[in-house]
């Protein structure tokens, strides 16, 4: 049966705890898998972002005064529900995400739930400390404690790739310690961030306290970035833009986290359980198509195991059921868009320009419809190709080997970016040596946690061009709040 846009429901902005129709009208969510269209966006204008701001504005005192135990409640009220919707919020992420419902699109719905639990449970936590009494002048007595204060209105942005993760990471921080949001999600796939406004009315969350705006246009970020009440920002996507938010946020001293691009190396040293390592760069390929910064892309081999491992990850690629969303023996699904896939075969052809080898893939998979991407290994590179030195931001594997630690170290380190890398080896000793020398916001040894390291608390973030400051746990708290020192002589 041919689409018709009769059949496809529009989607509004959320500002001030109601939906309301986007001032610029609507525009196309397109299907990654099947190139339909999914639902008409919202596109904000200039006055949408102020009207969202105003909201946040006028909410956050009240969201702030607000018993801290209330705050938890709300906060794992709203883990609850995303919980119960998970069966309805679960194929909408997978049809504008191009992602496998039972893989990538449902764990962006758990680990959403998880990482606003995760937050209400340090909620429960004193924010701030308390200094042990010490001599004043004449004598007194002096006491002294720190209590961390909201910035305030916080603009968080996100990313294409993981449109739960990224709002709840950021958001979750922000909120517990009485903060406000507005949130744009980003343009490709905005439509699950979207719903969480009714989610959030029915965990009972105040009014004006998250507003979600949304559009194709740049300058609804700018706008929203550069606002004067707007107090904080967070951002997940490119360095490039990053850099651009970072310059207007430093105009007005504004505090900023930035989760960026990754380039993570995977080192397998001489003793390293080959199966251990197909694994860790099987992620490059099966989670999200490779379109994580998290993702192990260039495999840093020691020049003995080359051989064995080229063979069991071509092996593995070739392997691997490439297919729509709905599939349920699919475990790699499409890209964004066809504008992406082209820029990921622009990668592969300029890595054979450069002397490179593809082993596997590079070339489309043939399925009629939909942005699809073969699962590809290119081996004999160098540090200076491009496939190495970018983000390629999807299924594509870069393969070096060397003779030493010490190159290998120097090899994963000769990069841009710093966010997560991995090693492998069966000397745990060895390896954690390894790990350290490496500059890298994260390492995870002898494994994988979906880009991530795993363990919620732990600050997630990265160096270099990978961004500055820490989402997960009390960094992320730390990085929307200002502590405020309180003294008193008794």
């Amino acid at each position: 049966m041919t689409q018709t846009l009769a059949d496809v429901r529009t989607f509004e902005l959320f500002i001030g705890g109601a939906y309301r129709p986007a001032s610029g009208g609507t525009y196309q969510i397109i299907n990654p898998s099947t190139e339909e269209v999914v639902g008409l966006a919202p596109e904000a204008t200039l006055g949408d972002v102020q009207l969202a701001v105003d909201a946040a504005r006028a909410a956050q005192p009240g969201w702030a005064a607000l018993p801290q135990t209330e705050r938890v409640r709300l906060l794992e009220a709203l883990a609850l529900r995303l919980e119960e919707e998970r069966a309805t919020l679960a194929p909408l992420l997978a049809a504008e995400m191009g992602a496998a419902v039972k893989g990538t699109a449902g764990m962006n719905v758990d680990m959403a739930a998880k990482a606003f639990r995760v937050t209400a449970r340090l909620g429960q936590q004193e924010l701030g400390e308390t200094y042990s009494p010490r001599t004043g002048i004449k004598d007194r007595t002096l006491f002294g404690v720190t209590r961390l204060k909201p910035v305030g209105v916080v603009a968080i942005i996100t990313a294409y790739n993981a449109p739960y993760v990224n709002f709840s990471s950021m958001a979750g921080p922000a909120l517990v310690s009485g903060n406000t949001v507005v949130v744009k999600p980003a343009p490709q796939d905005p439509l699950g961030v979207l719903e969480l406004g009714r989610i959030a009315v029915e965990a009972g969350i105040p009014a004006g306290v998250i507003n979600i705006i949304n559009g194709q246009d740049p300058a609804i970020g700018r706008e929203l970035v550069g606002n004067p009440d707007v107090d904080g920002v967070g951002f997940t996507g490119s360095p490039a833009v990053g850099v651009e938010i970072a310059k207007t946020c430093a105009q007005s001293l504004k505090p900023v986290l930035l989760e960026l691009g990754g380039k993570g190396a995977c080192l397998v040293l001489d003793d390293a359980d080959l199966d251990r390592a197909v694994e860790v760069l099987s992620l490059t390929w099966t989670f999200n198509s490779g379109q994580i910064c998290g993702a192990p892309s260039r495999a840093i081999v020691h020049s003995s195991l080359k051989d064995e491992l080229v063979a069991r990850l071509t092996t593995v690629a070739e392997s691997l059921k490439v297919g729509p969303s709905d599939d349920p023996e699919a475990v790699m699904g499409p890209v964004i868009s066809a504008q992406h896939r082209e820029r990921i075969e622009g990668f592969i052809a300029s890595a054979t320009q450069e002397g490179a080898t593809v082993a596997t893939g590079g070339k489309r998979p043939d399925i009629e419809s939909g942005f699809y991407a073969a699962p590809t290994l290119i081996t004999d590179c160098t540090s200076d190709m491009k496939v190495i030195r970018e983000e390629v931001f999807g299924p594509v594997i870069g393969l070096m080997t060397f003779e030493t630690d010490d190159e290998a170290v120097a090899l994963a380190n000769d990069s841009d970016y710093g966010l997560v890398n991995y090693v492998v080896s069966r000397n745990l000793a060895r390896a954690s040596g390894v790990a350290e020398r490496l500059v890298s916001g994260l390492v995870n040894i002898n494994g994988w946690q979906g880009g991530g390291n795993g363990i919620d608390e732990m600050p997630f973030g990265g160096r270099k061009l990978s961004g500055f400051g820490r989402k997960g746990g009390r960094h992320a708290i730390e990085a929307f709040t200002e502590p405020m020192g309180i003294t008193v002589n008794s």
